[in-house]
């Protein structure tokens, strides 16, 4: 009888028990951050941190976790991180030029980052980062292919600088550097909840251009619905459209209606796993599950209708930089590892978030002024505001926000009954309406 492998939610469970035996680190006051880098036959590969909320930005010590399928042993951790020598190849390979000086930089959860000068130009200054989820030959292309047919001051995207054949290394190692130019501001998502209602219509209309600016893109021929790569051929930037991978749907699809059960069965998979939601649980997983069983066959053929766009899909206020001066002036648009071929309207809780408040529930409150920053979004770009109001998307939103919703956050014990009332709300009534209206 052949021994049984560990599964990724056993490896989850492993690893995190792993990390709060102090393997890295003291845990008290402190959560797991992970991501799966590779998974193998015989292997798990995670990148793994011990991460206060509160100092976010600081930059922290990511590790290298292997856990052996079989035998269920777990390799002693290795610090994630590139050598001095490592990032003078690197910027030499890309352009040309000698490394000056290096000091770690603010990291994302998917990557390490490291700020760098050169001794050829000590006024300009590179970010390296050291990526395991986003594809950076694939990335650096579509970087470039935005920099090269949209108007800069409507889309921005740092320059960037291809390292050779780092396809082939990142491949080998699961793990790709990327070279980009260092793009002075702030992010847009610690300043933004704190402008005043007039500077917002400002920054909101830049951002529906910036979204219509990415939408025009011409994807290949048969808008299928997938991750969007690219590649360069020629001189050329060539666009193909492959299985979703960020967040494991598969595909890619050649149905609008198929891609939305896809993205419901996903989110009752994420239900099932959600911890510490018993409560709601116990009143709607049961009937969540029963009903995707069973009606899903009720999405309506109209879906089909919707336009396919290429898109970054994570364009949120957390990877937008802009100006420390003027809050209103988007400097940049990065982070581009979440790059689809996707209804437009899939990004509807990106752009959702233009209009509300900052909350532990990821779906705060809206802001004064909610409706008419709505208005001034949609209204920049008027053809996409009759999609925004037609039939076709909101029957696409009753079942893709099903599936957004579906799922609630952890809430806290000790908040206020009013804030534990509000806390789950949109989910529950989300849920209820089209139970309601199908079952």
């Amino acid at each position: 009888m052949s021994e049984e492998l560990m599964t990724q939610d056993e490896a989850v469970s492993a690893l995190l028990a792993y990390i709060f035996s102090g393997a890295i680190g003291p845990p008290k006051g402190k959560g797991v951050g992970y991501a799966l880098i590779e998974a193998t036959p015989t292997t798990f590969s995670w990148s793994a941190a011990l991460e206060d909320i509160d100092e976010s930005a600081t930059p922290i010590l990511r590790y290298l976790v292997k856990i052996d399928r079989r035998s269920k042993e777990i390799s002693p951790p290795a610090p994630i991180v590139l050598s001095e020598t490592e990032l003078a190849e690197a910027v030499l390979a890309a352009t040309g030029q000698h490394l000056a000086s290096s000091t770690r930089f603010t990291d994302g959860a998917l990557s390490i980052s490291y700020k760098v000068t050169v001794q050829e130009s000590q006024d300009v200054t590179y970010v390296v980062q050291l990526r395991h989820h986003g594809r950076v030959a694939s990335m650096d292309a579509f970087m470039t292919l935005i920099s090269r047919t949209i108007d800069s001051h409507i889309l921005p995207v740092p320059p960037v600088y291809p390292i050779p054949r780092e396809m082939e290394r990142q491949e080998a190692t699961g793990m790709g550097r990327q070279i980009t130019r260092l793009i002075p501001g702030v992010m847009a998502s610690s300043v933004y909840p704190r402008l005043s209602h007039e500077k917002k219509l400002i920054f909101v209309r830049d951002m529906a251009l910036a979204f219509q600016a990415c939408w025009t893109v011409q994807l290949p021929e048969h808008h299928m619905i997938g991750e969007l790569t690219a590649g360069e051929v020629g001189g050329q930037v060539v666009l193909g459209i492959g299985p979703d991978r960020h967040y494991g749907l598969g595909g890619p699809f050649t149905s609008v209606r198929e891609y939305l059960r896809e993205h419901i069965r996903s989110s009752l998979i994420a239900l099932e796993k959600q911890q510490a939601i018993e409560e709601y649980k116990e009143r709607f997983l049961d009937r969540i599950r029963d009903f995707v069983s069973k009606h899903l066959h009720n999405i309506p053929a109209i879906v089909e209708d919707i336009p396919i766009v290429a898109m970054h899909a994570d364009m949120g206020l957390h990877n937008i930089i802009v100006s420390s001066e003027t809050h209103t002036e988007i400097q940049a648009v990065i982070d581009w590892e979440f790059v689809a071929s996707a209804p437009y309207a899939s990004l509807h809780r990106i752009i959702e978030m233009l209009f509300r408040k900052p909350s532990p529930n990821g779906f705060g409150p809206e802001y004064e002024g909610a409706n008419e920053l709505r208005e001034a979004f949609w209204a920049t770009i008027p053809d996409w505001k009759q999609w925004d109001q037609s039939e076709t998307t909101q029957a696409f939103l009753e079942w893709f926000r099903f599936g957004l919703f579906m799922k609630p956050e952890w809430r806290p014990k000790d908040l206020p009954e009013d804030e534990r009332q509000d806390f789950w709300r949109e989910n529950i009534r989300v849920v209820e309406d089209i139970l309601r209206k199908y079952s």
